[in-house]
C-alpha cells in the first residue's frame, strides 16, 4: 500500500508549527523581534524544490518526491528577502523528518 504524501499546504502548516516551537532558541534576538513585529504584513513561508546542498547537511540522498524545502522569513514586495530558516521536511506522514538551517548558523 502506497502512502499518500502531505499536500504542500499541510507541509507548510507543519513547518510553521516547528518554526514557532524552535525559533526563540535558534534565532538571534533582533531577528526574532523583527519577525514578530512585522509578521502580519511581511511574514511568509514558501515551499521550493530542495537545493542540492541538503545531501551534505543530512548525510543521505534526498528524494525530492518526498522532501521539500521550506523557507520562512520576511518579504519585501513579492520576494522572501530575509530568510530566517531553511527546512528540509518530509511530506510522508509515516516518515517524519525535518532538518533546519537557521539564519545565524548560515552566517557563521
Amino acid at each position: 500500500m502506497e502512502t499518500s504524501l502531505l499536500s504542500i499546504d499541510e507541509t507548510l502548516e507543519t513547518a510553521f508549527d516547528i518554526f514557532y516551537e524552535m525559533a526563540e532558541d535558534n534565532l538571534e534576538y533582533d531577528d526574532l523581534q523583527a519577525y514578530e513585529a512585522r509578521f502580519e504584513d511581511e511574514g511568509a513561508g514558501i515551499a521550493v524544490d530542495a537545493l542540492n546542498d541538503w545531501e551534505s547537511h543530512v548525510g543521505f540522498d534526498v528524494d525530492r518526491e518526498v522532501f521539500v524545502e521550506v523557507r520562512i522569513g520576511l518579504t519585501s514586495g513579492d520576494s522572501l528577502d530575509d530568510v530566517l530558516v531553511r527546512m528540509l521536511i518530509s511530506r510522508d506522514p509515516d516518515q517524519k523528518f525535518c532538518h533546519m538551517l537557521w539564519k545565524r548558523a548560515e552566517q557563521e
